[in-house]
C-alpha cells in the first residue's frame, strides 16, 4: 500500500442490534490495525449485548441470541478495545456517522471516556462518494462509455437518461421487464420503517421517532407526555403521510405493523 502513516490506523466495523446510534448495542466487533511499517494486527469477537437481538438485525448480519449467549459483554472487552485504538487514527466504511458514535456510547456505558478530538477519521464511503460521483454524467460514462456533452440541458439529459436505461436493461438480465415490476423494484418498501419518509421506525412493533428531540422514543409516549409538540408538527413541512400518522395518533389510533416473517 503506497500510503504514508505517521501513526497506526485502525480499520474497524461493528455489527449491532439496530440503527439508532444512541441505543444500538454491539454484537460483533472486528478491527485491523495497520502500523506505519505496514504490519498489521487484528481483533475479532462476538459480543453479548445484554439485550435481545431484534430479528430485523439478525436478518441483516446473521447473528442471533444463541450465538452471543456465552460471549463476553462489551464491558468485559472494553479495555482490550481501547488498547487497540489508543494513540491511533480510525478508518472504516460509513464509520463517521454510525460505527464511531456507537463505539463511543458503548465505551461510556463501560465507564471509559474516549474522545475523537485528536483522532483522524478516514471514511471509505465518503471517499467512494467523492471520487465516484453518482450523477447522470457519471452514469452515462459508466453504462454507455460516452461523455455527456451539454449536461443540464433538458433534452440532452433526457436523451442520456433513456440511453442509460436501455444500457441497464441490457446489462442486468435479472431486472424486471415490465414497467409495473420495475416500479416495484425501484420503490421497494423498507419494513424497518413505518412511513416512506423514514420519520418513524418499528421498535417492538410500535412506531418510534427517528428524528428530532424525541428521537428513539415511542410515538405513544409522546402523545401522552407532549401532545402539543405533535400538534405543532401537523402544521409543519412534513409529508401528508407523516402528518396523517400524527393526526391519527392524537386521536388514539396508532400504526400497526403487519405480521410477516420478520416480526
Amino acid at each position: 500500500m503506497k500510503f504514508n502513516l505517521e501513526r497506526p490506523l485502525v480499520f474497524f466495523d461493528l455489527e449491532t442490534t439496530g440503527l439508532d446510534t444512541k441505543t444500538a448495542r454491539i454484537v460483533e466487533i472486528a478491527m485491523i490495525k495497520l502500523f506505519p511499517d505496514e504490519t498489521t494486527d487484528s481483533f475479532l469477537t462476538l459480543v453479548n449485548p445484554e439485550i435481545a437481538i431484534p430479528s430485523a438485525a439478525t436478518n441483516i448480519h446473521g447473528i442471533n441470541n444463541i450465538d452471543v449467549m456465552d460471549k463476553p459483554t462489551f464491558k468485559e472487552i472494553a479495555v482490550d478495545v481501547v488498547a487497540v485504538i489508543k494513540n491511533s487514527d480510525l478508518a472504516g466504511y460509513n464509520l463517521a456517522s454510525y460505527d464511531v458514535p456507537i463505539l463511543i456510547n458503548e465505551l461510556q456505558r463501560a465507564g471509559i471516556s474516549y474522545s475523537i478530538e485528536n483522532v483522524k477519521i478516514v471514511d471509505v464511503l465518503k471517499i467512494f462518494k467523492l471520487k465516484e460521483r453518482r450523477n447522470l454524467s457519471s452514469a452515462y460514462r459508466f453504462y454507455c462509455q460516452k461523455k455527456l456533452h451539454d449536461a443540464h440541458s433538458a433534452l440532452k439529459d433526457t436523451q442520456a437518461t433513456l440511453e442509460v436505461f436501455a444500457a441497464q436493461i441490457e446489462k442486468y438480465s435479472d431486472l424486471p421487464q415490465t414497467v409495473e415490476e420495475l416500479h416495484k423494484f425501484c420503490n421497494q418498501p423498507d419494513d424497518r420503517f413505518v412511513d416512506p419518509d423514514k420519520k418513524f421506525k418499528w421498535e417492538k412493533n410500535e412506531a418510534c421517532f427517528t428524528f428530532g428531540k424525541y428521537k428513539g422514543q415511542f410515538l405513544k409516549n409522546v402523545v401522552e407526555n407532549d401532545p402539543e409538540y405533535l400538534a405543532w408538527m401537523v402544521n409543519q413541512d412534513f409529508s401528508d403521510g407523516v402528518r396523517n400518522i400524527i393526526r391519527s395518533a392524537l386521536k388514539g389510533q396508532f400504526p400497526e405493523k403487519k405480521n410477516n416473517n420478520n416480526s
